[in-house]
């Protein structure tokens, strides 16, 4: 398992969840809520078991009701369910923690949770401006952290606004898009550093972090890498031409593949030295949860028993009636053909 890989390897992950994890349909019914909530219940404790220090609620967290929601949080109280602008109509209330500080390897990292999506039937909770409730909570929290992490549960269109809704922050971890951040998207300069995981939980993003000075913004390695590497592989292929000469030699004459060569060059220096001058390093990572990881034994065996009680539960489910058709030719309704009309010489 991708997790206890890290362990292994001597790594302590802070590991969080952005939120739409725990159905896997919004058409939930009583056609398959047992089914549904027992897929819910065994996501959370394989989260347990694996250690959780966060997750977000967002839309998919509340298609079971509020109520539902609750029990699930005393349930499994190792996981701290996180929202700062989910609200109870009646008290005002916030009806889970805004935020979490964690300490990780003398770094103090502040978890802060939101969303705008909440269910359509959802009528016992007040969504307050995900935008202002975060910033609220990056004022109130920004003395007393080194990092800031948002988790935000967003509609995909949404989710290009989040960079500049939340300049303070530092991270940024979304869901309620089909997006899949890669190592080659361009980040804003020292943050904040925004990242979609995709679908389906078929990856998982992994960010390490080194830092050495507060004071020092973070550089994205991870990006100025990749830079490096399509640079030099656009020179290469230029040079493929005469490997011999030099592409001075091979393209003289023609000036616009000659800036385009002088460009590369520049922006390889710039990479180059952001990398050498960097001093708070941060990298990022898009694991694919496929065949190369080994599956923990006990959560395996936690997930073939839930396929297993889910088909069950929704085998014994019972389904919506069908239209009857009715196939005697005899009792159908024939409408009259429309009478022919002959033209007057």
């Amino acid at each position: 398992m991708a997790i206890e890989k890290l362990r292994k390897d001597g790594e302590d992950p802070l590991i969080l969840d952005a939120g739409d994890l725990l159905f896997s349909t919004a058409n939930i019914n009583k056609n398959n809520l047992e089914s549904e909530k027992h897929r819910c219940e065994t996501m959370l404790a394989a989260y347990e078991k694996i250690g959780c220090d966060g997750l977000n609620i967002g839309k998919y967290e509340l298609l079971a009701g509020l109520g539902y929601l609750k029990s699930m949080r005393k349930k499994y109280a190792d996981i701290d369910f996180i929202s700062a602008n989910l609200r109870d109509k009646v008290t005002n209330e916030l009806i889970f923690s805004p935020y979490k500080v964690i300490k990780k390897d003398n770094l103090n990292i502040g978890v802060i949770g939101l969303t705008n999506m909440v269910p359509d039937s959802m009528k016992s909770i007040i969504v307050v401006d995900y935008v202002k409730a975060g910033n609220d909570y990056i004022k109130k929290i920004e003395s007393k952290v080194d990092i800031i992490v948002m988790l935000i549960n967003a509609e995909r269109n949404m989710q290009a606004s989040l960079v500049s809704n939340f300049k303070n922050a530092d991270f940024i971890f979304t869901s309620g898009s089909t997006h899949k951040t890669s190592p080659s998207t361009p980040q804003a300069n020292g943050g904040p550093f925004l990242y979609a995981n995709g679908k389906q939980g078929k990856y998982l993003t992994v960010v390490d972090l080194e830092l050495k000075n507060n004071s020092s913004p973070i550089i994205d390695v991870s990006t100025q890498e990749q830079k490096i590497r399509t640079l030099n592989n656009r020179l290469k292929r230029l040079q493929r031409k005469d490997p011999i000469k030099s592409l001075e030699e091979i393209y003289a004459g023609q000036e616009n593949i000659l800036n385009l060569i002088n460009r590369y060059r520049n922006d390889l220096k710039k990479a180059d030295s952001t990398l050498t001058e960097a001093t708070n390093r941060m990298k990022f990572g898009s694991l694919a949860l496929n065949k190369t990881f080994k599956d923990d034994p006990a959560i395996l065996a936690m997930v073939d028993s839930a396929i297993e009680t889910c088909s069950t539960l929704n085998l014994k489910s019972p389904k919506p009636p069908k239209r009857a058709k009715n196939r005697n030719k005899n009792n159908r309704i024939k409408r009259p053909k429309p009478p022919k009309v002959k033209s007057r010489p």
